[in-house]
């Protein structure tokens, strides 16, 4: 059915609303914090990507989103980049230790990081809005103008998609990405067209370009035009392969082209990575290195592409990870499962719960099919994370998060059609009860932690690292010790961002950042220890690091910045000797 013009301009006017609210939270937000622990490499890279072609920066993530976010950068004058000293560094030394001095370098010496990163972090911003604007075109064609209203008034105000909305980092351009696929894939199987085919074709290539996650639609797609075929009749089986070989073709070239179209990840001919056959990375991954080793030899691929691929996936292997008190290098199968269930506003899991109990119970109106693309994408997302020993970030299934207001939608037009007034006043309630979870926490909403466990200040007893404490509030503590006459501090930060950056005379303590270990030294005391939430609970330390801030946990903070340092006063040692 054609949309009239009031209907167009009513959907319009929506729209326009969500993205001046949606711009306005994410600008206020970014613009109060200092880089987090990736940006500097995620934007060295991209910038490296589009002004020297030049991508041997941080390989483990394809390029795309990384210069998406930089094209600001291209309008600013006096740039400083000179990727001739990569030229002489073995690439294993490059890899694991030099970039990330090179990015650091271009970030707080060369350039000026939040000018920078401000323009970056905008078009992050974008994609968030187009996120949005996806999100409330597929529930308005679904269920109905009213529920996708609401349903994007949920999403406005959803703290981890504002969170990393926010930030230059792949995880929410893979989410905004993989939802766009398993959209146009959708509109696909109820109307095959050559525009909802060419959407999906780019949404798919694009996931495939950001981050190696993205390869997980593969599996996805398939499984749904498997269904679509077979289920519900919705698709012939030839345009089914025809679509499958579509979405090879369309990514295989995209592949190259944001590459570049060359096989060596630099004008240096010479200079490729061979991960594939240093001796521990081939232990850790043999299958992917054989694999990676072959595809290198006959170049089907970029080297940094395949190169990347298998340094992502050996680093996916056994690392330090923590969880409400509790220290594994293993990981935990139920560690998303807890991050979701604490770092997710109460009335979005109350409509969760409610959704599904609609989709079970009005599954024919509702249409399986239509249940089908928004619960397996979930289910197949998922169940993979949850497999790794990679227990660092709640973003990690950040790309459920679309499709479970979907879930979430269903109760929300369930309660819109109710015949009494209960089902409004219960949005009505909803709706306050995440304001205000949402209100306690901003601008500060990557430490978002709803009140099932006691809000953002008891965030630290669960979960750390990009959970809560990234190294985003160096901007906040240079405020406070402003405000409170405070000349120098002793640090123990868990970030990239430079404290010099921000004029803090700082005494750098164990656990300081790799830039700043060689500057480690005893504390000044009397004086104040400033210590982010990730090494107070020592979630990467050793035993003797934990030790050393562990009496400090048993006293209460002068300060509490930004949810993620703590600030302390001490005038005498207070480590076990």
């Amino acid at each position: 059915m054609t949309a009239t013009v009031g209907e167009r301009i009513r959907v319009v006017g929506v729209l326009a609303f969500f993205a001046g609210v949606f711009c306005v939270l994410a600008v206020c937000s970014y613009t109060r914090e200092s880089a987090t622990m990736d940006e500097p490499q995620h934007l060295t890279s991209g910038y490296c990507a589009l002004k020297r072609h030049d991508y041997r920066i941080d390989p483990e993530h394809p390029p795309f989103l990384r210069m998406w976010a930089a094209l600001p950068l291209l309008a600013i004058d006096g740039i400083k980049l000179d990727t001739s000293v990569i030229d002489p560094v073995p690439t294993m030394e490059w890899a694991w230790s030099n970039q990330f001095d090179f990015c650091h370098q271009f970030m707080y010496f060369d350039n000026d990081a939040d000018r920078l990163l401000y323009a970056a972090r905008f078009m992050v911003v974008a994609l968030g809005v187009f996120l949005g604007v996806m999100l409330f075109s597929w529930v308005n064609e679904w269920l109905g103008f009213r529920t996708a209203v609401i349903t994007l008034g949920c999403y406005t105000i959803e703290p981890n998609i504002i969170a990393h909305s926010s930030l230059v980092t792949t995880d929410l351009a893979v989410t905004c990405f993989v939802f766009g696929t398993i959209y146009f894939l959708w509109r696909t199987c109820r109307h095959s067209s050559v525009g909802n085919t060419m959407g999906l074709a780019v949404f798919f290539a694009l996931a495939n370009i950001s981050k190696f996650s993205g390869l997980i639609l593969g599996p996805i797609v398939v499984l749904l035009l498997l269904v679509a075929v077979v289920r519900f009749r919705a698709l012939k089986p030839a345009v089914a392969l025809a679509i499958v070989g579509l979405l090879a073709s369309t990514t295989w070239l995209a592949i190259w082209a944001v590459y570049g179209f060359r096989y060596a990840p630099s004008a240096s001919s010479e200079w490729v990575f061979q991960f594939h056959n240093d001796p521990v990375m081939h232990h850790r991954s043999p299958i992917i290195a054989d694999i990676v080793g072959w595809l290198d030899a006959c170049h089907l691929l970029p080297n940094a592409y395949t190169q990347g691929f298998l340094l992502s996936e050996t680093k996916l292997g056994a690392r330090a990870a923590y969880l409400a008190g509790n220290y594994s290098t293993a990981g935990w199968w139920y560690y998303f499962p807890v991050a979701f269930a604490v770092k997710t506003p109460v009335s979005l899991i109350v409509l969760l719960i409610s959704g599904g109990l609609v989709y079970i119970k009005r599954w024919r109106q509702l249409g399986l099919g239509n249940i089908v693309f928004v619960l397996l994408p979930v289910g197949l997302y998922v169940g993979p994370a949850m497999s790794t020993r990679f227990n660092i970030g709640l973003r990690h299934i950040l790309p459920i998060y679309p499709f479970l207001l979907l879930v979430a939608a269903a109760a929300v037009k369930e309660l819109l059609e109710a015949k009494q007034r209960t089902g409004r006043a219960v949005i009505a309630a909803l709706a306050v009860c995440w304001l205000l979870e949402f209100g306690r926490v901003y601008p500060k909403t990557l430490a978002f932690f709803n009140q099932f466990v006691g809000g953002p200040r008891k965030g630290y007893e669960y979960l750390v690292d990009s959970n809560l404490d990234w190294g985003q509030d160096l901007k906040p503590l240079k405020r406070w010790m402003d405000q409170h006459g405070v000349a120098h501090i002793n640090l123990a930060y868990f970030g990239s961002a430079d404290p010099t950056y921000y004029h803090i005379d700082c005494t750098y303590l164990p656990g300081a950042p790799p830039f700043a270990e060689q500057l480690v030294k005893p504390p000044q005391l009397p004086g104040y220890v400033a210590v982010s939430d990730t090494i107070l609970v020592g979630a990467y330390l050793t035993d003797r690091g934990r030790a050393f801030y562990r009496p400090l946990r048993d006293r209460e903070p002068v300060a509490d910045i930004g949810y993620s340092i703590r600030v302390y006063w001490a005038d005498q040692p207070w480590w076990p000797p």
